[in-house]
């Protein structure tokens, strides 16, 4: 859906871009040359709850919904269980089939964090494309020694976000930080209260998911237009 979509305002028959003669175009003379508007769809928007570790039940119907979803998808973590347990993400297959999914399809991954995330839940901030996070968000590492408590898959998703050593840096000490500290690290793209977020939501929505306007023109009136260009520049001279 997203292909065409925003390419520019002028699309060339065939797949060429004419971009930087839309002006031509729109003061062509001829009255045989038309101008082919349609009004194309924007990106789909799903959001969904990501469950807390603590719920296992939740976490099926979630892979299930995220395995249907395309376009922009908003993953909202607002959990209240600092670290799990029990080890159920740690010990099971659900990151890894999350991992494939966003990895293997052309979606708009946003993560919105309202609590504490920490060790695999980790895993989906460092998997979305643009991160955003209240002031009361908060992101904590495993340490090292302690790596069999978090999922593999979390270390693969943090190399997409961090470098090599800010990563070993966070992994050997294990401490918390604050979505600022988050954001100065490159893990977090928006901090604000509750309402920015909300507000910055909305316009990621807008943007990408509101109709757009396309207008194509054939071949032999793009050729027009630029003769018509060179023609005009050679007169002035």
């Amino acid at each position: 859906k997203q292909s065409g979509s925003r390419l520019g305002p002028f699309h060339l028959c065939g797949g060429a871009m004419v971009q930087s003669f839309g002006g031509a175009l729109a003061k062509l003379e001829d009255p045989n040359v038309q101008l082919v508007q349609a009004t194309l769809p924007g990106l789909s928007c799903t959001t969904l709850d990501v469950p807390s570790v603590q719920i296992r039940a939740g976490w099926a119907s979630f892979l299930q919904l995220l395995s249907l979803a395309d376009g922009m998808v908003v993953l909202r973590l607002h959990d209240c269980d600092e670290y799990d347990a029990d080890g159920y993400l740690t010990n099971s297959e659900l990151l890894s089939e999350v991992f494939e999914i966003i990895d293997s399809r052309p979606m708009f991954v946003v993560c919105v964090c309202k609590g504490p995330v920490r060790s695999s839940m980790v895993a989906f901030p460092a998997l979305s494309n643009v991160v955003l996070a209240s002031k009361e968000a908060s992101i904590g590492f495993v340490p090292s020694h302690l790596a069999d408590k978090v999922h593999p898959i979390v270390q693969l998703a943090l190399k997409r976000r961090l470098s090599e050593t800010v990563l070993r840096r966070l992994t050997l000490v294990g401490d918390s930080i604050d979505a600022s500290e988050a954001q100065r690290l490159g893990l977090v793209d928006f901090v604000g209260d509750e309402a920015a977020v909300e507000n910055e939501v909305a316009r990621l929505v807008y943007r990408n998911c509101s109709p757009v306007l396309q207008t194509t023109v054939p071949r032999k009136s793009l050729v027009a237009a630029m003769e018509e260009r060179e023609a005009k520049a050679a007169l002035s001279r």
